[in-house]
């Protein structure tokens, strides 16, 4: 399992609604280790670990690329960053790292995983049957290929790591119980990669 590099507010809506700026300038991560990754079943089957129901937890909906030997994008799947918001605002609030609020165990959920292709995709996430997350790749501020070249330039990738691109407008808290679906479409409609879930208590 890599490591994974999770864009920081690459969608311009996204980063209104959570009252951030963002930069043109260069992409900016943080950090998910290993182990926070969960993959999902051949039918896209996975569970999403709340670790604690009092906390504030939201699901980030996104494109997930994952590198080949050759550092390049080789597959592609559907992800949920599940974000601790209590734990994240208070360490922002003290200027702490957000390790405990993004990179907590279980916290990169993955969906099924399907060849790499070029173009735009539609990032779509429901929480019991209502759509909460539903917008193109295309409003991504920095492109796959811009994420990966700065990557590249910047940091030591390795074979297998993971690069979240970023989460579109939309985010909201889940709860105990909660049935989670999201999946990925290309321009043609063909759904790309899915992930179905439950929300419990870790």
């Amino acid at each position: 399992m890599g490591l994974g590099w999770c864009c920081f507010r690459n969608y311009a809506a996204h980063a209104e609604e959570i009252g951030g700026d963002i930069s043109e300038e260069y992409p900016r991560f943080f950090l998910k280790p290993a182990s926070a990754h969960i993959e999902a079943d051949e039918n896209g089957n996975n569970v999403i670990e709340l670790m604690n129901e009092e906390d504030h937890i939201d699901h980030e909906a996104e494109l997930v690329v994952r590198l080949g030997d050759d550092l390049r994008p080789e597959a592609m799947c559907i992800g949920c960053d599940t974000t601790n918001r209590t734990r994240q605002t208070i360490a922002k609030n003290k200027r702490w790292p957000w390790t405990e609020g993004k990179a907590f165990r279980g916290s990169g959920v993955l969906g099924t995983w399907t060849p790499y292709q070029e173009g735009v995709m539609q990032v779509t996430m429901k929480i019991n049957g209502e759509t909460r997350q539903d917008a193109p790749t295309s409003l991504m501020i920095h492109s796959v290929d811009e994420l990966v070249e700065h990557l590249s330039s910047w940091y030591e990738l390795s074979p297998g790591d993971f690069v979240w691109t970023g989460t579109p407008s939309g985010v909201g808290r889940m709860y105990t119980g909660d049935v989670v679906e999201a999946y990925l479409t290309n321009e043609e409609g063909e759904v790309l990669s899915t992930l179905d879930a439950i929300c419990r208590v870790g």
